[in-house]
């Protein structure tokens, strides 16, 4: 399952129905997915967003140059629908998260916005969209908890970049006394369950980058483990690759490779950066410097602190620097 387009479409679904009760007549579900498309750009995918921007400017801004597209040459009563599905954005921020106000203020807000557009005070209205709000909230828990793992978490390390950060799948499996940390560590990360908990990772990173999301946060980045192993058998590959498999995730993941499985596997590893995805190598004390030139398709290059490179690269922007873990 790629639980990321599954929460886009959950949350497109959530949209579409709030609009159609609070819009009445003034819905129409072609036009408002016209709408409802440049906003989950924004909104979720953030392909326009700019540093001295804040989201919902940026969301508005795209917003207006679709209604200008789509009022152009169309008649009076189908302009007035296509304006006030475009007016409804104000409140759909809010309903939405970008905008964080309680549900009693959006459902005293929406029922004023009802009466100017209809004329009347609608009590029928208020207990529907307080209804409708109260089961959207249930329906977001329940799809959260679905992410909710009693035995894996993930721990994050800080690297020399601020807004990139190191993950490792840790466990609360408790083995038995006779079984030393050393021992439990070499099971966990053999081949197959390596392999296997690899899944977990990528799952617990969607949860983590879906709460960014809510959270309108796009610029936190994420450096993940990719067994070679996988290399050796694309089924298995794209089956792990099939969860990440969405412009969400590639935005805000660095899949991690050092020098000697990019030199096994250079055309795999080209062919995924091709795709979309976000590559850092590895590089040790014993990669030869002349060899740095063919690390310019990476999106970082990772050294240790201790690494004699460190001075050296200290001055380009694709160094990440990382510690012993």
């Amino acid at each position: 399952m790629n639980a990321l387009k599954e929460y886009i479409n959950f949350e497109k679904n959530n949209i579409n129905v709030f609009a159609k009760e609070v819009l009445s007549d003034y819905y129409d579900e072609e036009l408002f997915n016209k709408l409802l498309n440049t906003y989950i750009e924004n909104r979720y995918y953030n392909f326009y967003g700019d540093k001295n921007c804040n989201l919902e400017d940026t969301i508005f801004d795209h917003l207006k140059k679709k209604l200008m597209k789509l009022i152009e040459g169309v008649d009076e009563e189908t302009k007035n629908k296509i304006s006030e599905m475009y007016v409804l954005f104000n409140y759909i921020l809010c309903f939405d998260g970008v905008n964080n106000i309680n549900d009693i203020t959006l459902v005293k807000l929406l029922c004023d916005y009802r009466k100017s557009l209809f004329g009347i005070n609608d009590a029928i209205f208020q207990k529907n969209i307080t209804k409708l709000i109260s089961s959207v909230n249930e329906k977001r828990e329940k799809f959260f908890n679905f992410f909710n793992s009693e035995e894996f978490y993930l721990n994050e390390y800080s690297t020399s970049k601020e807004d990139v950060f190191d993950i490792e799948i840790r466990h609360n499996i408790e083995f038995p006394k006779l079984y030393s940390e050393y021992a439990i560590e070499r099971v966990f990360n053999t081949l197959d369950i390596n392999e296997d908990k690899l899944l977990v990772e990528y799952y617990l990173i969607t949860k983590k980058i879906i709460e960014n999301i809510k959270k309108c946060i796009f610029n936190r980045y994420y450096m993940l483990d990719l067994a070679p192993s996988l290399f050796e058998d694309k089924d298995k590959l794209y089956n792990l690759l099939s969860i990440a498999e969405d412009d969400c995730f590639k935005n805000q993941t660095i899949m991690k490779i050092n020098y000697e499985n990019y030199a096994k596997y250079t055309d795999i590893v080209k062919n995924m950066i091709r795709d979309g995805y976000k590559f850092a190598i590895f590089i040790d004390d014993d990669v030869n410097k002349d060899d740095f030139i063919l690390f310019n398709i990476f999106d970082y290059i990772v050294v240790n602190k201790d690494s004699k490179y460190c001075k050296d690269m200290e001055d380009n922007d694709k160094i990440i620097i990382v510690n012993d873990r």
